[in-house]
């Protein structure tokens, strides 16, 4: 009896011992991670609407009447602006691919640009079909009920409007004005039953589904983007293709190199193994 008492404590120690022993093994082998994720202050997606929609209403003014002409743009109407950076930006941008000699400052420029915006930011509407989310009271405890959506499609946003003129900087004859351009891009996410969002509007290339394109350009993308129109944008700069201007300096070749041709490889004619 008191072999086997003995055999049976020696084997608990060994147990314990055992699992003593293991505990720094297991020590090793977990660990902990953290991942530290942030968003910015705007969204991506309303950036990309403001500054298209900026991008397309500057592609709009014609400011082609003043090439030539030495012009200093004031901007100082659009210092509490929205993107007002950007937006004047984009105004030099227009100047300069236009024709326009940019004038340092106001003493050594011939004609005054003066640029203003009516309105630089977005806004969001949205339809849902089903029952809302919606806090509920019982007995002083508030809970919550989960959103039941059969069709939900939530629609965002880029305005801009802006209006250009130009005068004679010492006379202070007026020489030109743009008149308003109000231009809206947009951004488009649908659900259907919970699953989504499907996502489609002119800030995607194609649309996509939860973030991920989908490989196919659909008619309906295609229909929803705004149409502009030739007649009205025949001879202007497309700010959003590559350029290279004619000031270059005598001799350099601006015209684009063509990639290098490979020349064609043929396998062998190689006998028949039997």
């Amino acid at each position: 009896m008191n072999g086997v008492l003995q055999s049976m404590t020696c084997g608990l120690c060994g147990w314990r011992l055992a699992r003593l022993a293991a505990l720094p093994m297991l020590l090793m082998l977990t660990g902990c991670g953290t991942t530290r994720m942030s968003d910015s202050k705007r969204t991506a997606t309303e950036q990309l609407l403001v500054s298209q929609a900026i991008d397309r209403a500057v592609m709009r003014i014609d400011v082609r009447p003043l090439a030539g002409r030495r012009v200093f743009l004031d901007a100082a109407f659009m210092d509490d602006v929205e993107d007002g950076k950007y937006l004047t930006s984009a105004l030099r941008h227009q100047l300069m691919a236009s024709g326009c000699l940019l004038a340092k400052d106001l003493d050594s420029a011939d004609v005054v640009v003066e640029a203003r915006a009516g309105a630089v930011g977005t806004d969001r509407s949205s339809v849902l079909l089903g029952i809302p989310a919606t806090n509920v009271t019982v007995q002083g405890n508030e809970t919550s009920t989960p959103e039941l959506v059969f069709a939900k499609r939530s629609e965002q946003r880029g305005v801009a409007k802006l209006s250009v003129y130009a005068y004679e900087r010492e006379s202070g004859q007026p020489i030109w004005q743009s008149g308003e351009e109000h231009v809206a891009s947009h951004a488009r996410d649908r659900w259907l039953f919970g699953a989504g969002p499907y996502q489609d509007g002119e800030i995607h290339d194609e649309p996509a589904f939860a973030g991920r394109a989908i490989h196919k350009r659909g008619e309906k993308a295609a229909a929803d983007a705004v149409p502009q129109d030739p007649a009205a944008l025949a001879g202007m700069v497309d700010l959003s293709k590559p350029k290279v201007f004619a000031s270059q300096p005598p001799g350099v070749d601006t015209t684009p190199s063509l990639p290098a041709v490979m020349a064609e490889q043929r396998i062998a004619d190689l006998p028949i193994v039997r």
